[in-house]
C-alpha cells in the first residue's frame, strides 16, 4: 500500500475538516499529512490504519517507504521492508 492510499482510505471521501473531528487527529495536521507536506506520528498512523481498515504494520510500512523515498534512500531500505512484511505474514506448520 502506498501513503497517498492510506490517506484516501482513512478519508473515506470525507473533508478534511470532518474527518479530523472524528478520528481526534488536530484538523492542521491531518491537512498536512493529505497534502503530503508532512507524515504522521505513530500514533497518528495507527489511528490512520484503523480508519482505513488496514493493520497498524501495513500503515506503518506505507508510512516509512514514504519516509525513506523521500529521505532518497528508500532502494537501500526496500529489502529490509520486504524482509519485515514477509516476516509479518503466517506460516505454514511443517508436519511433525
Amino acid at each position: 500500500m502506498e501513503y497517498s492510499e492510506l490517506i484516501d482510505r482513512a478519508l473515506h471521501d470525507r473533508k478534511v475538516n470532518k474527518a479530523a473531528k472524528e478520528m481526534g487527529i488536530p484538523q492542521p495536521s491531518l491537512d498536512r499529512y493529505a497534502k503530503g507536506q508532512t507524515l504522521p506520528n505513530y500514533t497518528a498512523a495507527l489511528i490512520l490504519a484503523k480508519e482505513a481498515g488496514v493493520s497498524a504494520a501495513e500503515a506503518l510500512c506505507a508510512v516509512a517507504r514514504e519516509e525513506a523515498k523521500r529521505a532518497g534512500i528508500y532502494e537501500n531500505v526496500k529489502k529490509v521492508f520486504r524482509s519485515l512484511l514477509s516476516a509479518a505474514k503466517p506460516r505454514s506448520r511443517l508436519a511433525a
